[in-house]
């Protein structure tokens, strides 16, 4: 996985300038809105046709550039103008001012369109990287990850997830991710858990999460130190204070917050990869 310590230039490798501060959930930097909008606008050039008089658009990118001006901007169909120039002075503006969400969305808009290139795509990824920003993008969503090293493992874990046909943990990974970009903790601490359990029942058919890895432990597929803390956990949200697993019986909205949905993320996508290296 590309890192972010690959983008330092030389005064910060050797300490002569300070190093990019690792941004925070719901932070997005001035680095990463001119990324975003670099990569949108070497798409346009690579797409925009020379007329007599004006550049237009034509093919799939004219139709990319009316959805954005109906489906993303709410704007009618007898208002558009085909001008690359304008989308891009357009986009620049709405890149630089717009709310952290309002930008994410921007990005899944185009990320997930069928006309955008995927040189496009891998640019406006590899802008979350390089920015160090707490969020990646994958599966065309804009999912949240916290640190660097945390980025790696949930990556990592759902990449293992993949290759290994662990599809249900890789749907569970993907989820917990997104909910924490979207503020619901609990959703995301449910789905962290839900990952583990469905790679553990995947691998040691046993109806549940406590019996499968009791008998991957029986196996000498898990040690037994390692099932004790994921049980610890597994009873964390299980407690009826969280509202994680079962219902919150107080109503107290505060009892999961971002810290403890980053950590269980985290937690838990290593949980993963670990039990699908140890039974590959």
């Amino acid at each position: 996985m590309t890192d972010g310590s690959n983008h330092l230039n030389f005064s910060q490798r050797n300490g002569l300038e300070p190093m990019p501060e690792q941004l925070k959930l719901e932070q997005v930097s001035g680095q990463f809105r001119r990324l975003v909008h670099y990569a949108l606008d070497q798409e346009i050039d690579r797409v925009e046709r020379m007329g007599t008089m004006n550049s237009y658009f034509d093919g799939e990118w004219k139709r990319v550039a009316q959805d954005f001006h109906v489906k993303f901007l709410g704007r009618s169909v007898s208002s558009f103008e085909n001008a690359p120039f304008q989308l891009n002075r357009s986009l620049e503006n709405f890149v630089a001012k717009a709310r952290f969400d309002q930008l994410f969305n921007l990005i899944e808009f185009f990320a997930n369109h069928i006309g955008c290139s995927t040189t496009l795509k891998n640019d406006l990824a590899q802008a979350f990287v390089e920015a160090r920003t707490a969020y990646r993008l994958k599966d065309n969503l804009v999912i949240a990850v916290g640190t660097g090293e945390q980025a790696e493992a949930v990556i990592q874990a759902i990449e293992y997830a993949e290759e290994s046909s662990n599809l249900g943990a890789r749907q569970h990974l993907v989820a917990a991710a997104k909910k924490l970009t979207d503020g619901d903790w609990v959703g995301s601490v449910r789905d962290s858990i839900h990952a583990v359990e469905a790679v553990a029942v995947n691998l040691a058919p046993e109806g549940t999460l406590g019996a499968a890895l009791s008998a991957l432990e029986k196996d000498g597929k898990l040690h037994g130190g390692l099932k004790k803390a994921f049980g610890a956990l597994y009873g964390y949200t299980s407690d009826k204070n969280t509202g994680v697993r079962h219902a919150n019986v107080f109503g107290n909205d505060e009892t999961v917050d971002e810290t403890d949905a980053l950590f269980m993320l985290g937690a838990c996508a290593s949980f993963v990869s670990y039990l699908i290296a140890k039974n590959v």
